[in-house]
């Protein structure tokens, strides 16, 4: 019978093993009547501080005395034990708690007791573990240990927007997604990033992997400026006709792929994400839901919109309300109807509204288009809907990346 592969459930509360593995190269764990493992067996150890698998280790003793007991927060049993000896670790993603839960994975109470019998778990954590990885192409494409420190903020960025399908995002979006307010060398940085694609591509044998770099344009012309044609020859002699259908071309490619989570993983890269767990929190906490009625400083923004719809630069007017109730019951705090038919509805949010709430409403707006639409479609009208968000602040930066991946128009520091 071959070896058996375990998850065990490591408390960081209880002990401290990522240092016991890294300073003794293994740890021991308690053996105990309820399970029974044999040396060569593989045991892969989820961490309770990341929530993840973190580790795998495999079975190299019985019987042993316990050798790690400086590690321990708690008086450690003195039981024979199992000698876990390091193998790997795994500091991406795939191995997360959530995405465990998607194979079978059913929460850290059920691993308690080290098991080996949930099979479909185990083998997708043992694949993960298998795959290859290339971190250390960065490393050997790009000298400088700033640059390389770069790269590994960009890609992750880069392929974040791919993903969402993000293709106008400019220099200065980068710089700023970056943390820099000026960042000269942009362009540079994205080269060294390209040369790190090809020995990717030519290491692993996979021509398909997309080019990101066409996705950062600039500002004015909408298409990368003329330093692409370090990672593009001939760019430079192009017309811009010519230069917008190599880019379109481009970016479908690198928005229709598939496997960019493969390449983070490969990359050893971690993933670029939104910070909306506050908000998004707030938000599913019901928090924002009949807390008591409309507020003033609503009140006086929605009926400002109301009487004046040319401060949003709406005009021709046929048909205006207020609470218009739509299809699916939901109020719009503005309804506009215009002369030409088309439909609009305003979301309102005063500057009261905390960041959670603005991020509510920019998903409002995405539902309310939908129903309207919807609407339109039963009653055989063609669909000529809009919405705007008006806010009486200014959208936080992770609220304006939202918007731009959601595509609403928003209306920012609407003052009465």
């Amino acid at each position: 019978m071959g070896n058996k592969n375990w998850i065990v459930f490591a408390n960081r509360d209880y002990c401290h093993h990522a240092e016991a593995l890294y300073e003794l190269g293994f740890i021991n764990w308690k053996a105990r009547k309820s399970f029974k493992m044999s040396i060569g067996d593989y045991v892969y150890l989820y961490v309770s501080d990341d929530r993840r698998v973190r580790f795998k280790t495999q079975v190299v003793a019985e019987n042993c005395k316990r050798q790690d007991n400086k590690y321990w927060q708690v008086p450690p049993s003195h039981d024979p034990t199992y000698k876990l000896e390091y193998r790997d670790e795994y500091d991406g993603h795939e191995l997360d708690d959530a995405v465990l839960r998607e194979h079978g994975f059913n929460g850290g109470g059920s691993i308690l007791t080290p098991s080996y019998k949930n099979t479909e778990l185990l083998d997708y954590i043992e694949s993960v573990f298998g795959k290859d990885r290339y971190g250390y192409i960065i490393d050997e494409v790009i000298p400088q240990e700033r640059s390389r420190e770069l790269a590994r903020l960009i890609i992750p960025i880069l392929i974040r927007w791919a993903k969402q399908g993000q293709t106008n995002k400019t220099y200065n979006h980068l710089i700023k997604e970056l943390g820099y307010k000026i960042f000269s060398g942009i362009g540079k940085q994205l080269g060294k990033v390209d040369n790190v694609f090809k020995r990717f591509r030519e290491i692993t044998g996979d021509s398909d992997i997309p080019m990101l770099n066409s996705l950062v344009k600039d500002k004015d012309t909408m298409l990368p400026s003329e330093g692409f044609s370090i990672v593009y020859p001939n760019y430079q002699n192009m017309t811009d006709d010519e230069k917008r259908l190599l880019v379109i071309g481009l970016d479908t490619k690198a928005i229709g792929y598939q496997n960019w989570d493969w390449v983070l993983t490969a990359l050893e890269l971690v993933p670029s994400k939104i910070d909306t767990d506050a908000s998004e929190a707030a938000i599913r906490s019901g928090k924002f839901y009949g807390t008591g009625g409309e507020g003033e400083g609503h009140k006086k923004l929605k009926e400002f919109i109301y009487n004046h719809p040319e401060a949003l630069g709406i005009k021709d007017v046929k048909e205006r309300d207020m609470e218009h109730i739509l299809l699916s019951g939901d109020r719009l705090d503005v309804y506009f109807v215009l002369n030409d038919g088309s439909k609009m509805a305003v979301e309102i949010k005063p500057s009261t509204s905390p960041d959670a709430d603005v991020m509510r409403g920019l998903y409002q707006c995405v539902k309310y288009k939908t129903i309207m639409d919807a609407e339109d479609k039963v009653h055989g009208e063609k669909a000529n809907n809009s919405t705007i968000l008006v806010i009486g602040s200014e959208l936080s930066p992770e609220n304006r990346k939202v918007q731009e991946v959601l595509g609403i128009t928003v209306k920012e520091k609407v003052e009465i």
